[in-house]
């Protein structure tokens, strides 16, 4: 057995233990089992495992709000990223690598207040997502991928004071949303999604002016009745009931003098 294929059965090991480790919560364990992996995965010279291996130790340090070294990490799976899409860039796996980095990227410098770059971030993902929509626009992973990127977007943009902007992308969001119920009117995930998007909708229409406030209250009132469509099935989902509470004051803003 050549010595590259010991060190990719040594690699494989590495990866399938530490999505174990991820499985029971052993988030440090897991770290440094990824820290073993993606020195296996550059002795082996496996770009796409070195982009998986990246892409999830960023997770773990997002999820334990390390934003610094987590931002890091996901500048080390861009590079990965971009050099399997230098050498096969009709890859739409690679591309869909590429997508949901650059959305991750901006979710954290959004995260540490540094805006204009993580406008940046989030127009490249948009890109990216729109070009893989344009070759599989039936394709339910990246409509999703593409509506959760919008969203944030979005936000980004009201933070911003870019009011009319904002709503600009939240009706592209609304839409891709829309799409995916249509085929899956049943799943909740969606309709969570969608109800979020049209209460940022309404949100981000009041702050262009009170001349505005009956779309504005279409569009809330429209969310909040998806959302307690949803509590009524999820009784103990807190997600959203805290979505409902955020939609219920957006409407009393509308309602006081």
């Amino acid at each position: 057995m050549s010595r590259s294929k010991v060190r990719n059965l040594l690699l494989l090991k590495q990866i399938h233990s530490a999505v174990a480790q991820i499985r029971k919560g052993k988030l440090d364990k897991a770290l440094e089992t990824l820290d073993k992996a993606e020195d296996s995965a550059r002795k082996a010279k496996s770009t796409d495992a070195l982009y998986y291996i990246l892409f999830m130790r960023g997770g773990i340090l997002y999820t334990e709000s390390k934003y610094d070294e987590a931002l890091e990490i996901y500048k080390k799976a861009l590079d990965a990223g971009s050099e399997l899409l230098k050498a096969d860039p009709e890859n739409i796996d690679y591309q869909h690598y590429m997508g949901t980095t650059l959305s991750n990227i901006g979710n954290l410098l959004k995260k540490k207040g540094e805006n204009p770059q993580a406008a940046e971030y989030y127009i490249r993902a948009r890109e990216t997502y729109l070009n893989l929509l344009a070759k599989e626009p039936e394709n339910v992973v990246f409509r999703s991928y593409a509506g959760e990127n919008l969203n944030n977007y979005a936000a980004l943009l009201k933070d911003m004071g870019s009011f009319e902007e904002a709503c600009e992308v939240l009706r592209q969001a609304i839409e891709l949303y829309k799409k995916l119920l249509e085929e899956k009117p049943d799943n909740l995930s969606y309709q969570a999604e969608l109800a979020v998007a049209l209460s940022q909708l309404g949100n981000c229409i009041i702050l262009q002016g009170p001349e505005k406030c009956d779309a504005a209250k279409l569009d809330l009132e429209r969310a909040l009745n998806m959302q307690e469509n949803i509590l009524a099935q999820q009784p103990e989902n807190g997600n959203i009931k805290e979505a409902i509470a955020l939609t219920r004051e957006r409407l009393e803003k509308l309602e006081k003098p």
